[in-house]
């Protein structure tokens, strides 16, 4: 029982601030530990466990923070910047806890560039060019009540604060090691 103990935590936690999120769609916009979690599942899982174990979180989740799956054009730029997310995780996950956490940063930043891309290329409220690209990055909608860069900072202090958190239960618990190659010293 007390192995499954973070995952039960990990997992009671993401569905918080999925509730928490949907309730609160303005004041705490996309942060949440769901792209963390995917960017430390090399960490926390090995081989194909790192992405399936936070897809399965995600995927029953997904109502809750987005609402039913009723356009499939969004559910797959949600997992393509997900997926990216990830490997942008396990290619880092070697590097040490500086490189972590820069990463995590660097990772919404990812998630952000994918998903408004997309947006951008497929919403003909934007214009195609530089312009709408830049409206579509960092404004957002016309007429949006919060510009989109309220999503990239939540999403980039989510990362940063829940990468930190999932390392230092890394640290913190003997059976399970931060990389594979180089376990991290449990005191």
């Amino acid at each position: 029982m007390q192995r499954y103990l973070p995952l039960c935590l990990i997992i009671g936690i993401l569905i918080a601030f999925r509730v928490v999120g949907s309730l609160l769609p303005e004041t705490l916009p996309n942060f949440q530990p769901l792209a963390a979690l995917f960017f430390c599942g090399a960490l926390l899982a090995p081989g194909w466990r790192g992405f399936a174990l936070p897809l399965g979180i995600w995927a029953i989740t997904y109502p809750l923070g987005m609402g039913p799956v009723s356009d499939a054009s969004i559910f797959l730029t949600t997992l393509v910047a997900l997926a990216a997310t990830f490997a942008l995780g396990k290619a880092l996950s070697t590097r040490g806890i500086p490189m972590l956490l820069i990463g995590s940063v660097l990772a919404a930043g990812i998630f952000h560039l994918i998903t408004n891309g997309i947006a951008w290329i497929g919403d003909p409220m934007y214009p195609k060019n530089l312009t709408g690209f830049w409206q579509s990055i960092w404004a957002g909608p016309t007429g949006s009540p919060l510009p989109s860069w309220v999503f990239l900072r939540n999403l980039a202090a989510a990362n940063l604060l829940f990468t930190g958190i999932f390392v230092c239960a890394q640290l913190r618990l003997p059976q399970v090691k931060i990389s594979a190659r180089q376990p991290l010293p449990v005191k």
